[in-house]
């Protein structure tokens, strides 16, 4: 099977918010399926061997740590949203509104590696 092509993401108003919404409900996907397994296991545990008990405590760790990035994620995509919603607020004359900046691609660029990995398609910031 041929690998897909690059996808070419151009970055307006409309197609921005629509990117940013999707890595959201992908953030949040994420964190309610790690917070439910870690639920299931804190139901399930009826431990009698030490081994056992850390062999879960790591797992349990590797839960926490898949939560604590989808929040990190979540804080960043919030944090270009404000500085998008400001600059087109403010009529900054620096930006205009149908452009960003190179931070924000830069940041858009580390969150579109997410997504390259997982559904496998090749995202371009312009």
């Amino acid at each position: 099977m041929p690998r897909p092509k690059k996808t070419k993401v151009k970055l307006d108003s409309n197609s921005l918010l629509h990117l940013m919404q999707e890595i959201y409900n992908d953030c949040m996907y994420v964190t309610e399926r790690a917070r439910k397994e870690l639920n299931e296991r804190k139901v399930r545990a009826t431990i009698t061997d030490t081994n056992d008990e850390y062999q879960i405590g790591k797992v349990n760790n590797e839960t926490l740590k898949i939560i604590e990035n989808t929040i990190d994620k979540k804080l960043s995509l919030a944090k270009l949203q404000t500085q998008v919603l400001n600059d087109h607020r403010n009529g900054n004359p620096a930006s205009n509104p149908k452009t960003i900046s190179e931070d924000d691609k830069n940041t858009l660029r580390e969150l579109l590696k997410e997504r390259k990995l997982k559904n496998n398609n090749e995202y371009d910031v312009d």
